[in-house]
This record gives C-alpha cells, sequence and structure tokens, in this order.
C-alpha cells in the first residue's frame, strides 16, 4: 500500500519525503488531498461510462 501511495505522489509530482516544519506541512497535504479527488474523480468517471454503456442505452 505505501508503495502504491508513493506512485501516485510521484505520478502528480509531489515530494516524497515528508515536510520538515507546520509551514511545509499544510501544502502538502493540500496537493496530496487534490492529487487523491482527482484520482478519484477519475475512476467515478469510468465507472459511470462503464454502467451506462452496460446498461445498452447508447
Amino acid at each position: 500500500m505505501a508503495s502504491l501511495f508513493s506512485d501516485l505522489l510521484t505520478f502528480f509530482g509531489i515530494s516524497t519525503t515528508p515536510p520538515q516544519n507546520l509551514a511545509e506541512l499544510f501544502p502538502w497535504l493540500l496537493a496530496i488531498l487534490v492529487a487523491v479527488s482527482l484520482f478519484l474523480f477519475v475512476f467515478s468517471i469510468i465507472k459511470d461510462f462503464t454502467h451506462t454503456f452496460a446498461r445498452g442505452k447508447f
């Protein structure tokens, strides 16, 4: 699981080393939150397309 998370951070260009102080923590966490939400959004779009075309509506 840690390697998958590390690969995700590397894909989005986020440093895998943890921040050294609190001033670096908040932007780092925000970048991770945005990356994970984009990742989940893309998979939800794929799921919706799959469900739509599996029903045969198009």
